[in-house]
């Protein structure tokens, strides 16, 4: 998964980012804003020494109790600065080398006629809780090509909705997410310029607002990252009858610490130290798992032929290691495509690991050795909503990245086997999970073709950012080949 902004791509998993509020404001919920653009201006920096990835400015509080100021006001409030906001940026520094340096800016305004005057080359996500009624800010986004954050919600923003009632608060939230990404996409918005944000506390009573929380895995599989603004909501103050919002960052830890679980990607946080501390302890404890590829090139840095036929062209002593490095695993993974054109079966001697497919539509031929073999249990991973086929296999109906956040879940599974083929395995590189490769390279043989596919797709199809590893070992096989190990390096991609 990937957020991409106007000059950064960044891949998930990794550690979730901090947006830190700002609020150039005199009535904010919290009682921390100040129309002084200074003052914001210091407290953006503070953020960002503390370890806030994003800064999120604001300058109309979001309370409905509160008259909505004037466009050319909030225009006014949110020049005063962005004017000032490049130079900070680039001369501050942050808390640790796994901070976004330099910090993002990510501007907090629903209103189409604010969006048009400020959206600019210093704004790397617009946070918009109108709930997008139509697709004007998102073609706004496009235009710019700013990221879209949509917040779940019902009618117009500034406005109590504490009427509102639901009969299935998730299901509801599933379509409306699904529907409103399609209108961003329609828009000119790709996926990876898409955040979504379930609206805590937005047309959401006490028990909405826990039932989010304890369903936040329903709204992860859309492929686009998730923000839940956790901090000092009331939701933690109905839970713990503290009225005042700034009596509730231990709520607020006790939050973040559950979305982190359960893998929201960006927290939006008043206290910042607090929340990055929480991280730094958090995080490690996270389960792991282990992403293993292996593969064999030819000289000319080829998995296949051009017509993506069974190439066998490597020696037994590499299929040996294969059947070395399987025993590793917990599970092994391959495309539909591979499974087909190699005829793999995936079974290993005395080994049971899970046997994997991932296949975007789902069309496998029944009659493949693969369900007719024996062998650990089989799974299909299908990403299209259409008709499940009927096979002997566990079906998960999922993307990549949320059937990888599945296997991270299962205790019994750290170590997943990739082998091939090149689009799944580009996918693997984009999401930034490999941590081992394997590869037997070939120099006695040349593939060629433009359209023989290479480790991470076809030649000229770069990734979205460079993927260090280091060499952990090489040994040769007669001459005739050579046997190479990496492991992801801790340089900074």
């Amino acid at each position: 998964m990937i957020l991409e902004t106007p000059t950064r791509k960044i891949s998930f998993p990794r550690r979730p980012l901090l947006m830190g509020i700002v609020n150039i404001n005199d009535d904010s919920f919290s009682g921390d804003g100040s129309l002084d653009p200074a003052q914001a201006l210091e407290q953006a920096r503070k953020h960002i020494r503390e370890g806030a990835d994003i800064i999120d400015i604001g300058a109309e509080s979001a309370r409905t109790n509160r008259e909505a100021i004037s466009v050319d006001e909030e225009v006014r409030r949110l020049r005063s600065f962005l004017d000032h906001w490049a130079q900070l940026r680039d001369e501050t520094e942050g808390a640790d080398n796994e901070q976004i340096s330099p910090a993002l800016l990510s501007v907090n305004t629903w209103r189409t006629e604010v969006v048009e005057q400020i959206l600019g080359p210093e704004i790397d996500l617009l946070n918009d809780m109108s709930a997008l009624p139509d697709d004007r800010n998102a073609r706004l986004c496009a235009q710019h090509r700013v990221p879209l954050l949509i917040m779940h919600s019902v009618g117009q923003p500034k406005v109590s909705h504490t009427h509102q009632r639901w009969e299935n608060l998730m299901e509801a939230m599933t379509g409306f997410f699904k529907e409103k990404i399609e209108t961003a996409r329609a828009a000119g918005l790709s996926l990876s310029q898409i955040v979504i944000d379930p609206g805590l506390d937005f047309a959401k009573q006490k028990e909405d607002n826990l039932l989010v929380l304890r369903e936040l895995q329903r709204i992860m599989d859309f492929g686009c990252p998730v923000l839940l603004p956790i901090s000092r909501k009331t939701v933690i103050g109905d839970v713990l009858d503290l009225p005042d919002p700034r009596e509730r960052d231990p709520g607020t830890i006790a939050l973040l610490t559950d979305g982190i679980v359960k893998g929201a990607h960006i927290f939006r946080v008043h206290n910042v130290r607090a929340c990055w501390e929480t991280l730094k302890v958090v995080v490690p404890f996270q389960p792991r798992l282990r992403v293993i590829l292996n593969l064999a090139i030819s000289a000319d840095g080829k998995i296949s032929t051009t017509g993506k036929s069974p190439a066998h062209f490597t020696s037994k002593a590499d299929l040996e290691r294969l059947l070395e490095i399987r025993k590793r695993a917990d599970a092994i993974l391959v495309g539909r495509a591979t499974l087909e054109a190699d005829q793999m079966t995936m079974a290993g001697e005395g080994h049971n690991a899970w046997r994997c497919v991932i296949s975007r539509e789902g069309k496998f031929d029944s009659n493949h050795p693969f369900f007719h073999s024996d062998g650990g249990p089989r799974h299909l991973v299908i990403s299209d909503e259409g008709k499940l086929p009927d096979l002997p296999a566990t079906i998960h109906r999922t993307t990549l990245s949320g059937f990888l956040a599945e296997l991270r879940n299962n205790p019994d599974i750290t170590t997943l086997l990739c082998e091939g083929g090149g689009s799944l395995v580009r996918q693997l590189f984009e999401l930034d999970v490999v941590d081992e490769i394997n590869l037997t390279w070939a120099p006695h043989t040349l593939f060629g073709g433009q359209e023989a596919p290479t480790l991470t797709g076809l030649p000229g199809d770069f990734l979205p950012s460079s993927r260090h590893y280091e060499l952990a070992g090489m040994t040769t096989h007669r001459n005739d080949e050579v046997f190479l190990t990496y492991y992801k390096s801790q340089l900074e991609s």
